[in-house]
């Protein structure tokens, strides 16, 4: 028995690595101290390791959100005092890792643009584990927005009567039911969250929010169309990138005369950006092209991949542009909702390589902005050879891409939700 678990151990290895290996082997012989890191790592997000309800079922039961009324989460009976004047808009976020993520970083522009207009914009922390105070959570956000006009709450007794009550998760979205002083409630979606668990109590629970009758802000034309396939009205705003950041390399935006440098985005931990598929298929690249150089960034990697290629992690935003402007092509994957990487390695004249369907092509065109390919490694490596071997394909969608992001700046595109909300909560 000892003998077959550890050909086990090593096969696991061999495939895995070592790192992942031992990992699996002390959750198989601790796994109560799995189910209390679960508790922390995952604090607030109503997920539940598969493996976890077996081990503990209040785990799992606790996981379960419920129609409950607002005391029940804290609240106040009767909305805080405010001597302000203003109208205030509350937007319900969950706690951060990092205040520079793609998905908080959007809804906060979004919310320092609406303060612009003499509103009072909160952001209530409704799951807050990981900071030790309401000041900490202030200083990262001032730290990270520029003129920084939000105040953060995370007391829900705090909070006062609003014009308008947000809701940014699926999870944020039972609290604003609950939440009995606003005069109107609006859903900022990023992404059809249902998708992100196998069908199960979190996907349908996230599906029954869709049809709270919230009033939709959502990420692009695709998400309009599943909010509102779910009975609600919505408006959506178009990807924008930062000009500052992301524009062509100087001089004519020309693309180079041969293929040398590979950006992937590379984010084990979010699946719906299909890392494992990057991985499969830039296998195959690497093997029929091994000239070029193969860039990963996006998170941490912990092992190398069976491949030779630069890991450069976890950036910040100001360093992609600077790295994009070093790569011939981009390719980065969407199994929900369009990330903001393709509209920003276009910005940057970068021909873009992405999976088909409908959540991406609702703003990336095949053969116009973009060349998109079956989810198959096979399908991408004849992508990519097919922009490997034709530079004039590549300057046409290089083309494209900035084609495509010319008219579109954040300033526009928050300014037109803005018009929108106001019209919606006075």
């Amino acid at each position: 028995m000892i003998k077959s678990k550890m050909h086990y151990f090593f096969h696991y290895a061999r495939e895995f690595g070592y790192g992942n290996a031992l990992i699996f082997s002390l959750f198989k012989l601790c796994p109560r101290f799995f189910v209390l890191l679960h508790q922390k790592v995952n604090a607030g997000t109503n997920t539940v390791w598969p493996e976890m309800a077996t081990v503990d079922p209040v785990v799992s039961a606790s996981a379960v959100l419920d129609y409950i009324p607002w005391t029940a989460y804290g609240g106040a009976p009767v909305a805080a005092r405010s001597k302000e004047e203003r109208p205030a808009f509350i937007w319900f976020v969950p706690d951060w890792s990092n205040v520079w993520g793609g998905g908080h970083y959007t809804l906060f522009r979004f919310a320092n643009h609406f303060a612009k207009y003499d509103t009072r914009n909160i952001i209530f922390i409704y799951n807050n584990e990981r900071h030790a105070s309401p000041a900490q959570l202030q200083d990262e956000l001032m730290q990270a927005l520029p003129g920084c006009l939000l105040e953060v709450i995370t007391d829900p007794a705090l909070l006062p009567a609003c014009a308008g009550a947000i809701a940014t998760t699926w999870q944020s979205a039972y609290q604003v039911r609950a939440f009995p002083f606003a005069r109107q409630k609006f859903y900022f979606m990023q992404d059809y969250e249902s998708l992100f668990y196998a069908y199960g109590t979190a996907s349908m629970q996230a599906n029954a929010t869709y049809g709270f009758g919230f009033t939709g802000i959502t990420g692009g034309g695709w998400l309009k169309q599943c909010y509102e396939s779910h009975g609600g009205r919505a408006r959506n705003y178009v990807f924008a990138a930062d000009r500052n950041i992301f524009y062509p390399a100087a001089g004519e935006p020309r693309v180079r005369k041969t293929v040398s440098r590979l950006f992937f985005y590379g984010r084990p931990s979010t699946e719906r950006r299909c890392f494992d598929l990057g991985m499969a298929s830039l296998k195959k690249i690497a093997r029929h092209f091994p000239d070029v150089d193969i860039v990963i960034a996006g998170l941490d990697l912990k092992a190398r991949p069976p491949f030779p290629a630069t890991l450069l992690g976890n950036m910040t935003l100001k360093d992609t542009g600077d790295l994009y402007r070093t790569c011939d092509l981009g390719m980065a994957f969407s199994g929900t909702n369009l990330s903001y990487l393709p509209v920003e390695l276009m910005a940057c004249g970068v021909p873009v390589i992405s999976n088909n369907g409908p959540q991406v092509e609702w703003f990336c065109r095949h053969g116009v902005n973009a060349w998109l390919a079956d989810p198959t490694p096979q399908a991408m490596l004849e992508a990519f050879t097919a922009l490997y071997h034709d530079r004039m394909l590549r300057q046409t969608l290089a083309d494209g891409g900035l084609a495509a992001m010319a008219p579109l700046d954040w300033e526009g595109q928050m300014t037109d939700i803005y018009e929108y909300v106001a019209a919606n909560s006075g």
